[in-house]
């Protein structure tokens, strides 16, 4: 009979295989550091790979005291110790007893420094050619993950600023993400007046799509300005050397996207009260002549004068008067037109026209999985809110058939 074993007994087995194999002790192993980890309890995990293959490491904290220089992704290394299996999860591991540094950068740092001297002799990274953001865009792109915080994040800071916000989703790492990324950027050609491409932070393996040549030249062939904002303050990726502007966070990104609301109230405040200003002034000015003239001119003159210059005083009054009342109401109309443009690009105008925004306690619902029969969500409507219950999910080719 065919013995079946338990995953216990098998990581057991195979552990006893490796660790066993004489082989597998006291060796070197040549390699570059990436996604490295100094974890608070002193050990340090990473993975060491070459152009082929990677294998899992670990250095612990007792090891580590030998350790004369500071491990980082990117670093040549020569790893001393011994094959083992760290059974919870039957993976293989190499557990190091001491490294020493090899002379060089890693691979793939001199693939991403030879591509960075590629795409700038080819003008893709000069400060010339680099675009000014719309100060007042009508559509704004997204390229990000649906499922990440980044989105959330843009979202949440662009709030209720009146534009068409258009989402390009795109997987942002692991295996074809540059050529998801690239696609989607190419997919909002003609759609958007500014974009951003935008992930959270990540280890240097998680964001190296965003070194990719197909990715950079995607962002160059962007027919409208492109913001990168690419994991946090200190990652900077080949994508940020050729967007347009480079924003520390996507938080960040989303500001330097649109205006500030509250800013431009104030300084048509501002431009009202200097245009008050000035009318004031100007009619202080003819009394006070008024006043020269009384004090300067004859007896016998006086009522004359006196009375030409108040007639010309009510006149100007008059024009005075009339100039700021169609001043006030030009600009009163053009900001009714403004706020009309606003309104009409907003989401209340689209759920004015029957459309509804729904929402879980755990945010947006954007798709029919995300929430779950027996859920209670909140629809927001042109007018008013619903609480409703979900009965059933289905996605579109369901809901078809």
């Amino acid at each position: 009979m065919t013995q079946i074993f338990t995953v216990t007994d098998l990581n057991q087995r195979i552990a006893d295989r490796l660790e066993n194999d004489p082989r597998l002790h006291d060796l070197w192993a040549r390699g570059e550091v990436s996604n490295y980890l100094h974890h608070r309890s002193g050990h340090r995990y990473f993975t060491l790979k070459d152009q082929g293959s990677s294998i899992s490491c670990v250095l612990f904290k007792g090891s580590a005291l030998s350790l004369n220089f500071e491990l980082e992704d990117g670093k040549n290394v020569l790893v001393f110790g011994d094959i083992a299996v760290y059974r919870p999860q039957g993976r293989v591991q190499l557990v190091a007893r001491g490294i020493k540094q090899d002379e060089g950068l890693g691979f793939r740092h001199l693939q991403l420094e030879a591509l960075k001297k590629k795409l700038a002799g080819e003008g893709l990274f000069a400060p010339e050619r680099k675009r000014a953001l719309p100060l007042y865009p009508e559509r704004i792109g997204i390229v990000t993950s649906p499922q990440g915080a980044a989105l959330q994040d843009v979202l949440r800071t662009l709030g209720t600023y009146p534009a068409r916000i258009i989402l390009s989703p795109a997987q942002v790492q692991g295996d074809g993400a540059e050529e998801s990324i690239a696609s989607a950027i190419l997919a909002l050609r003609g759609r958007a007046d500014v974009i951003i491409v935008c992930r959270g932070g990540g280890s240097t393996e998680d964001l190296w799509c965003f070194n990719s040549e197909i990715v950079a030249r995607a962002i160059f062939a962007c027919d409208v300005p492109v913001i990168s904002a690419v994991g946090h303050e200190t990652d900077v990726t080949i994508a940020d050397y050729v967007a347009d502007k480079r924003a520390a966070t996507p938080t960040a990104a989303a500001k330097m996207a649109v205006p500030d609301v509250e800013e431009l109230k104030e300084r048509l405040a501002t431009i009202q009260v200097q245009m008050m200003r000035a009318l004031w002034t100007g009619l202080e000015r003819k009394e006070e002549r008024l006043e020269y003239l009384k004090h300067n001119v004859s007896a016998k003159r006086m009522y004359s004068l006196a009375r030409d210059a108040r007639q010309r005083l009510d006149i100007l009054c008059q024009s005075l008067d009339a100039a700021q009342a169609n001043k006030m109401q030009t600009l009163r109309s053009r900001l009714e037109l403004a706020e009309g443009r606003l309104a009409a690009v907003g989401p209340r105008a689209t759920l004015l026209r029957g459309y509804a925004i729904a929402r879980s306690q755990k945010g947006l619902i954007l798709q029919a999985q995300d929430a779950r029969p027996g859920d209670v969500l909140e629809l927001i409507l042109g007018k008013g809110r619903l609480l409703c219950k979900v009965l059933d999910c289905r996605d579109d080719e369901e809901a078809t058939q």
